[in-house]
């Protein structure tokens, strides 16, 4: 029996975290579940012999955007050309649903291989790591919720320049995310993940809400370790470092067919995660 390449469906979500764990990713079983709810379309299974032994998806925010991500084999099958048609797969269903719009956060590893599919580099990005600490105040913040949602969601808007509201409003609603928000200057949130929480989310208008926002966060994770995805800027940088965090990896922002600035306006601190951009 050959290679096989099917739309994932929502029973198939257990195998699909069995390789996302076996990789050593942050991914819990609320992640797929995240995805799979939201972008039902782009989720793709790779299938050998009644197995399903590969994914890959994509994200569409409109014709703004459409981000690839969790391209996996089982680490017994790599090397086979698998994980080449999977990507294939999903750039071909990326353009169908918006174009040339198409990005994804690619590792070291990854990046030859995204090069020569069409990829260009757009910036670099670091993955962050340590126990979140607070470094000034937080004051002034209120919880995510239908009261501060519409704020929220228009602060998104205009910060990554794509509509995400569908997303903000599933992850408001999951068991243990939290967000905070300053209104009319910034959000982050604080969702559970495999191995250490997850910050992002995050936008802030300057430094000082970045670090607000970092602050009241810290607190919500009480002592945890957590990561956070971030293009790296000097402020940025600076910024996380003061409230604990080290860099843990580092990627490398990508478009297809030429760079392009997608979901990356200056007040987003913190990307969602690697494959939601």
């Amino acid at each position: 029996m050959g290679f096989d390449v099917r739309t994932l469906r929502r029973l198939d979500l257990p195998d699909a975290l069995r390789l996302s764990t076996q990789a050593g990713w942050n991914q819990d079983a609320a992640d797929w579940v995240r995805i799979f709810e939201l972008a039902p379309a782009g989720c793709l299974a790779g299938w050998l012999d009644g197995r399903l032994v590969a994914t890959a998806t994509v994200v569409s925010f409109g014709t703004t955007a459409q981000w690839n991500g969790m391209v996996l084999v089982d680490e017994s099958l790599r090397g086979r050309g698998f994980g080449s048609t999977m990507f294939s797969s999903i750039l071909s269903l990326a353009r169908s649903f918006g174009g040339d719009a198409v990005g994804l956060d690619a590792t070291h590893l990854g990046r030859p291989v995204y090069l020569k599919q069409g990829f260009a580099d757009v910036a670099p990005i670091d993955r962050w790591s340590g126990t979140l600490r607070a470094a000034g105040p937080a004051d002034g913040l209120h919880l995510v919720d239908r009261s501060t949602f519409d704020d929220v969601a228009a602060l998104d808007r205009a910060a990554c320049g794509a509509d995400r509201s569908g997303f903000l409003l599933h992850l408001m609603n999951e068991p243990g995310v939290v967000g905070v928000t300053l209104p009319g200057s910034g959000f982050g949130f604080l969702r559970p993940g495999r191995t250490r929480a997850h910050v992002g989310p995050l936008v802030a208008s300057d430094d000082a809400v970045c670090s607000r926002l970092l602050s009241r966060l810290a607190k919500l994770a009480e002592g945890s370790e957590v990561l956070l995805d971030a293009l790296q800027t000097s402020s940025t940088s600076a910024l996380l470092k003061r409230h604990g965090l080290e860099v843990a990896r580092q990627l490398t922002r990508m478009t297809f067919a030429s760079p392009q600035r997608l979901l990356m306006g200056d007040p987003v601190r913190a990307v969602v995660s690697f494959e939601w951009g």
